[in-house]
C-alpha cells in the first residue's frame, strides 16, 4: 500500500514543482555585469536629473516672489517624478532584455 504523506510534505512537493517552472535561467557573470552596469548607469542619469532640478529649484527661490516659485517648484518636481519614472522603465526594459538573450 502507498504511503501516506503528510500536508507539509505535500505542500514542499508543490513548492518544488513551482519553483522548478517559474524559476528563471540562472544569470551568467556576463549577464549579472551588465545588469549591474546598467543599474550603475541609470542610477547616475537620476542623481544628474536631480541635481539639475534642485539648482532650478533655487534660481526659483532666488528670482521670484514666494507664491509663484511654489507653483513653479511643484511643477518642477512634477517634472522630475515624471523623468525619474521613464528611466526607471527604460532600465528595467534593458534589464529584462539582458535577462531574455
Amino acid at each position: 500500500m502507498a504511503e501516506m504523506k503528510s500536508a507539509v510534505e505535500l505542500a514542499m512537493e508543490k513548492l518544488g514543482k513551482l519553483q522548478s517552472d517559474d524559476s528563471p535561467a540562472a544569470l551568467s557573470d556576463e549577464q549579472r555585469q551588465q545588469i549591474h552596469d546598467l543599474r550603475q548607469l541609470y542610477d547616475a542619469k537620476i542623481a544628474e536629473k536631480e541635481i539639475m532640478m534642485q539648482s532650478e529649484l533655487r534660481k526659483l527661490i532666488q528670482n521670484r516672489p514666494p507664491q509663484e516659485a511654489a507653483v513653479a517648484a511643484h511643477g518642477l518636481q512634477e517634472q522630475f517624478q515624471a523623468t525619474k519614472k521613464s528611466l526607471q522603465q527604460e532600465m528595467e526594459a534593458k534589464i529584462a532584455a539582458i535577462r531574455s538573450a
